[in-house]
């Protein structure tokens, strides 16, 4: 047995000719099937990532160089010329090595005559050496759950049939605002597909959930940044969830007896209803792509899903879930003076904590990156707003990159006016902290932490919402005084009636507590999930010293295009 070289061929025109081949690049010939001109995906034959592999001149494979489907196979071109480990060269066609070489000759007859030499020294050493080699860097596998909306004008995803606010009759009214939609999804969408066109990451998966805007109109956003501006056909996309786990501003549905129907674990009806293309797409993705991180910047919904349906094999492969969402425990939400919500968490409370609840179970590792971090660079002192003054664009001025750069700072426009008649300020960036912290984890300071759920009393259907003697409530909902909650009470006003609970981080050890705190008059939809403590997790707070918002900057600047 011997170890051999690589060569790679280009492949279709959404794959970067010359590439470095990659490690599961490739599947054994014998699991392809011939569909419609090209083999299918998933190959035949379950993946195996250790079994040994080689793919040489095998017209229409059906995986290019990332182990993606194929998607413009019409030509007969795609061939997926790899060579693996371990392979004895009498089973092995060579042709595409020497075939490389001799060309050269023509070409560099000096060149290719050391190569030749090279190759043949490499042959004469005995296999063990060969196998210690060192190997290169390795690319980050990445997958995207995102609320991606820039450019939309909508209302936020999952309210058409949410209360918004209450008449003195505690009768919930429907929220009909549309806004321009949040940005930063959109730009970390962008960065990703700009780190994966040159080789630093592996975009793998990217997967729309509702949030900033109705699912819908989120999918035309990711497939026009994605398959438009990025011309990436070979990015798989799908759906994710259209809806929150459950109507938390609705009491919980009920039985004919009154009982409850649960909503929590494998045999709750979260896990009944929750499964959708984006969920499948991450599994199917987990399964044969180990050590893969996922952020997720949107609503938890879809997360929760997945490690409720993923099995041990495949969660396994999560390096770690990146999650845009939290706060320090008893600290406020501020952005230059004004209160304001944990949004990604506030959207769907009951998938938060029911992704929790799933990590008792399985321990996948979570890095959650706290608002005392993300919200440091959208203040008014310390900003990095995307706007073409601060961002300089792409440093190679191709046409797709400089259309790209333009169309984002022109979807970004109308957000950012919002933004600043409410804040003073443009947007800074969110959601991007978490592919910084995924590539450089370096400029952050995190630690171990313990994750946990607040509720916020009362609901409008308690028992305990207060009402004077003519049944006119005193109060807002989940605003009661003296509130666990930290920015809710008898001051707060508008979004704040709108969120039953929040996700608290603390980096006190020292006592776990309960998963789920408080009580909100009734267990409505949010399950108190008894019997789980609150979770292990690693919570960024801070940067890592006085020069990382500088280098911090320089990243986004380098990549948001």
């Amino acid at each position: 047995m011997n170890t051999v070289a690589f060569a790679c061929a280009p492949l279709n025109r959404n794959v970067r000719p010359s590439h470095m081949c990659r490690e599961r690049a490739c599947v054994p010939s014998a699991q392809l099937r011939p569909f419609a001109g090209c083999g299918t995906y998933p190959p035949a034959a379950p993946f195996n990532a250790a079994q040994p592999f080689a793919v040489l001149n095998t017209e229409l494979a059906p995986h290019n160089l990332k182990g993606k489907p194929g998607f413009d196979c019409s030509d007969g071109k795609q061939a997926c010329q790899c060579q693996s480990h371990e392979h004895d060269w009498g089973q092995m066609q060579m042709r595409p090595i020497f075939l490389v070489l001799f060309e050269m000759l023509g070409r560099r007859p000096r060149k290719a005559a050391g190569l030749l030499g090279l190759i043949a020294a490499t042959l004469a050493l005995p296999a063990s050496f060969a196998q210690t080699a060192a190997p290169g860097p390795r690319v980050p596998n990445l997958i995207l759950s995102t609320d991606v909306a820039i450019g939309l004008i909508d209302t936020n995803g999952g309210k058409s049939l949410a209360p918004a606010v209450f008449d003195q009759n505690a009768t919930p009214l429907r929220d009909k605002i549309s806004a321009p939609a949040d940005i930063d999804d959109g730009l970390t969408l962008a960065m990703a597909l700009n780190l994966d066109a040159a080789g630093q990451v592996n975009l793998l998966a990217v997967v729309p959930t509702f949030g900033n805007a109705t699912l819908p109109a989120e999918m035309m956003v990711a497939e026009h940044i994605i398959r438009t501006l990025k011309n990436r056909d070979d990015i798989p996309l799908a759906p994710g969830a259209l809806g929150p786990a459950a109507q938390i501003l609705n009491p919980a549905p009920t039985w004919f007896d009154g009982t409850t129907i649960g909503i929590g674990g494998p045999d709750g009806s979260f896990a009944r209803a929750c499964m959708n293309p984006g969920v499948q797409l991450m599994q199917n993705t987990l399964a044969v792509h180990p050590r893969t991180t996922i952020l997720a910047i949107g609503p938890l919904t879809d997360i929760a899903c997945l490690l409720l349906h993923a099995p041990g094999s495949s969660l396994q492969n999560i390096e770690e879930i990146v999650v845009l969402a939290s706060r320090l425990e008893n600290e406020p939400l501020l952005l230059n003076g004004k209160r304001v919500n944990d949004f990604n968490f506030r959207l769907d409370p009951v998938g938060g904590a029911l992704m929790l609840a799933e990590n008792a179970r399985h321990n996948v590792p979570m890095r959650f990156i706290t608002f005392a971090l993300s919200g440091q660079t959208s203040q008014k002192d310390t900003l990095i707003g995307f706007d073409a003054n601060t961002f300089p664009g792409p440093a190679e001025k191709t046409p797709v990159a400089q259309n790209s750069f333009k169309w984002l700072l022109a979807a970004s426009k109308a957000h950012n006016a919002l933004w600043k008649g409410v804040f003073g300020t443009i947007e800074g960036p969110f959601d991007q902290y978490t592919l910084a912290a995924a590539l450089r984890s370096n400029l952050f300071e995190c630690g171990q932490a313990l994750a946990y759920v607040q509720m916020c009393p009362f609901p409008a259907w308690s028992p305990d919402y207060p009402a004077d003697a003519n049944g006119k409530p005193t109060q807002t909902p989940y605003n009661a005084p003296d509130n666990p909650c930290v920015d809710h009470g008898p001051d707060a006003s508008g979004v704040f009636s709108l969120i039953p609970a929040q996700l608290v981080v603390t980096q006190d050890l020292s006592m776990p507590g309960s998963l789920v705190r408080g009580q909100t008059g009734i267990d409505g939809n949010l399950p108190q999930l008894e019997g789980l403590g609150a979770q292990n997790v690693m919570a960024c707070t801070a940067f890592a010293d006085d020069g990382a918002p500088a280098r911090f900057s320089e990243f986004l600047k380098k990549w948001t295009w």
